[in-house]
């Protein structure tokens, strides 16, 4: 990709963001690090996450698509809350999850691309990988703490009041983790500025 056409979508891509955050679209515990990969010329973001517990109702919680969110959080919560959310829904399918920070970043070339994974990867983004490698390079960046759990299954509740304090305290536990991994992205990113 020619160094013009690279500034033209970067351009727009930061121009998107700057709106997205202006709209209230961006998660705000990340906007910090977006900005630190964003002022390398090297690399822009896409997408990102900074970790989230969520409820959602579906067949099963793999089903994207047809997958309807009831209520997420980019915060540790509190088991009242999630009784609440519960008690609130008749669904018949009702999927408890947490989703680790993820991050999609557009690399210059394979040689930007791999340091940024190797940097990932040493900082506890062990899922992460290229995910594209047509006309933009992808990196997808991605933390391992994830939980899935039903909640209701064909309109029976399988999880008591009790147990739904033990699957708070774990959910919280698990997004802690991934979000104590932004930091450490941000001090590997950091010193590969520095020795680049």
């Amino acid at each position: 990709m020619s160094t013009n056409k690279w500034n033209e979508l970067r351009d727009l891509a930061l121009k998107q963001l700057e709106e997205h955050k202006l709209q209230g679209r961006v998660d705000q515990d990340i906007v910090w690090l977006l900005d630190l990969i964003n002022s390398s010329p090297d690399y822009y973001t896409t997408s990102s996450c900074s970790g989230r517990i969520q409820v959602a109702a579906g067949a099963h919680p793999g089903d994207k698509g047809k997958l309807r969110v009831i209520a997420k959080w980019h915060r540790i919560i509190q088991p009242e809350e999630l009784t609440l959310v519960l008690s609130s829904t008749n669904e018949d399918n009702v999927w408890f999850s947490v989703h680790p920070p993820i991050f999609h970043v557009v690399a210059r070339d394979l040689r930007a691309a791999k340091r940024l994974l190797v940097a990932a990867r040493n900082s506890g983004f062990k899922h992460s990988g290229i995910q594209g490698l047509g006309k933009r390079i992808v990196i997808e960046i991605m933390s391992m703490e994830k939980i899935e759990t039903p909640l209701r299954l064909h309109g029976i509740q399988i999880v008591g009041y009790d147990s739904l304090v033990l699957l708070v305290e774990a959910a919280n536990q698990a997004l802690l983790r991934g979000k104590r991994r932004l930091s450490r992205l941000a001090e590997v990113f950091y010193s590969r500025d520095k020795t680049s």
